[in-house]
């Protein structure tokens, strides 16, 4: 066998195999959603989300102000006067970001290395890499908290056995815990030293070495933030908290439209709300959440006393909103890619 034969062998087994996983969890998706709808009847599920009318299009626009809430949260990320780019452009690549996270089963990572290699065009790729992995550690410490406050909701309203709770409380512990210590090793610079570490039991010394030199740059913009600017941390996991709250709302403005007298009130939807992001949250590896994002919804709803049509009737138009919102972010994405010169530096 030639030399790199075996590694082309290798990627083209992983590449293989990652097709057809992503192949089999969207066939099982798209199974899933039309077993729903034929569960519910097209004819009901159409009368229900034509209700709606055209107040689809504001509700749509609604998540302008978490989009907005999010990117001035990254904003906050970044040193005074370390970037120049308007408010605008910053949400342009936090939308493509978002996007790439939808079309890739990569647990949210492949968009965060968009935004990354999308900023390197204005800033270091140290600065830019610091500025990005900050915010990704302020949005999930925001995220477990709204999931948080979705458990405490969850126990007036569903009744699981004891030990499911425990299960659950100690899960999100350990979450919390593996944050916090995420935070910590940004705090004090601990990757590139944690690698040198590894690089003295003498496996792989030289190239770990390099890793390590390489990322020192890395480690120093994250020290100097958290040294320098450690309440702008706190106000960007405030703002990305704001963001979250915002979907609860939104959740109780689409369950009015659909339902009218009989929707539950704010404290119920926004139950909803945080049930069903904790359920999309462990689906992750199924591309576009395809069928999953219907289904939890549908589960959701149903467990509540609403009628099923209702339940997949929100999953479609969930359905609408990422379509919608996720094209934008494609199309932002492949304009930022074609025009650079809408993330160039404003003058000064």
């Amino acid at each position: 066998m030639r030399p790199g034969e075996s590694g082309r062998r290798i990627h083209a087994s992983s590449r293989l195999a990652t097709q057809l996983m992503v192949g089999f969890t969207c066939f099982g998706g798209l199974a899933l959603l039309c077993s729903l709808m034929w569960q519910v009847g097209l004819v009901e599920l159409r009368m229900s989300v034509q209700a709606l009318g055209l107040w689809l299009v504001p509700f749509l626009l609604l998540d302008s102000v978490s989009l907005w809430l999010h990117t001035i949260g990254w904003r906050v990320c970044f040193r005074p006067g370390q970037h120049s780019l308007h408010l605008w452009q910053l949400g342009l690549l936090r939308l493509a970001g978002s996007a790439v996270n939808w079309v890739t089963p990569l647990a949210g990572i492949g968009g965060e290395v968009v935004k990354v290699l999308l900023l390197e065009s204005t800033i270091p790729r140290a600065q830019a890499a610091a500025t990005v992995v900050i915010d990704k550690a302020s949005f999930l410490l925001a995220q477990l908290f709204y999931l948080v406050l979705g458990m405490l909701c969850l126990i007036k309203y569903l009744p699981l056995p004891d030990v499911w709770w425990w299960h659950i409380s100690l899960s999100l512990g350990l979450l919390f815990l593996g944050l916090i210590g995420f935070v910590v090793c940004q705090r004090y610079g601990l990757l590139s030293h944690g690698i040198r570490r590894l690089s003295d039991l003498g496996i792989a010394q030289a190239r770990l070495q390099r890793l390590s030199q390489r990322l020192e740059p890395f480690d120093a913009q994250l020290r100097g933030y958290y040294v320098a600017y450690p309440w702008r941390f706190v106000g960007s996991l405030g703002l990305h908290i704001l963001a979250f709250a915002f979907d609860g709302v939104q959740t109780y403005v689409l369950l009015s439209l659909l339902l009218g007298d009989r929707a539950p009130g704010l404290a119920q939807a926004l139950m909803v709300a945080i049930t069903v992001t904790a359920l999309d949250q462990m689906f992750f590896f199924v591309t576009a959440n395809l069928g999953t994002l219907e289904a939890s919804r549908f589960m959701v709803l149903s467990a509540l006393g609403i009628a099923q049509v209702y339940g997949l009737a929100f999953g479609l138009v969930a359905r609408i909103h990422s379509l919608v919102w996720n094209g934008l972010g494609l199309l932002a994405y492949t304009w930022c890619l074609r025009r650079p010169h809408l993330v160039q530096p404003r003058a000064r």
